[in-house]
């Protein structure tokens, strides 16, 4: 049987062009009214398709995803992590290190096209992780 995560990321042909895939699972909707559910028990990137993604999608520098974390933790806790290592890992896959952006909000994203995005990370020492700002331009 196929991993549907995978099974849903084949169905774009348009990904292979992307370089930042942007996972909105409407749970950023959650954040504001009942952060509760927002922070447990939400959806995320399976491992199956953390491993498509950067065997199968060269281009892609960075995702994002609407949720408090890219994977599930329970299972991470019991993985070591692996969603984060396949994005992260440089030595693992041939393409270089993918950024990772967690708790979005993408709803001033949903039906445009986006043309350009960048990020302006706080700068601290001796992090690897940071909180940032997206910006985004989208075709009107």
């Amino acid at each position: 049987m196929k991993n549907s995560s995978i099974e849903m990321l084949q169905e774009y042909e348009e990904l292979h062009e992307a370089d930042i895939l942007i996972f909105n699972t409407s749970y950023w909707k959650h954040r504001d009214t009942d952060f509760e559910k927002y922070a447990n028990n939400f959806p995320a990137v399976s491992p199956k398709a953390a491993e498509f993604i950067r065997k199968n999608l060269p281009n892609c520098k960075a995702v994002a995803i609407d949720t408090m974390s890219i994977e599930n933790l329970e299972e991470a806790k019991r993985n070591g992590y692996f969603v984060h290592h396949a994005f992260l890992d440089h030595e693992k896959y041939e393409e270089p290190t993918m950024l990772i952006y967690e708790d979005i909000n993408p709803a001033p994203l949903i039906g445009k096209k986006i043309l350009s995005a960048f990020t302006a990370p706080l700068r601290i020492k001796n992090h690897d992780a940071s909180m940032v700002n997206i910006i985004v331009e989208v075709e009107e």
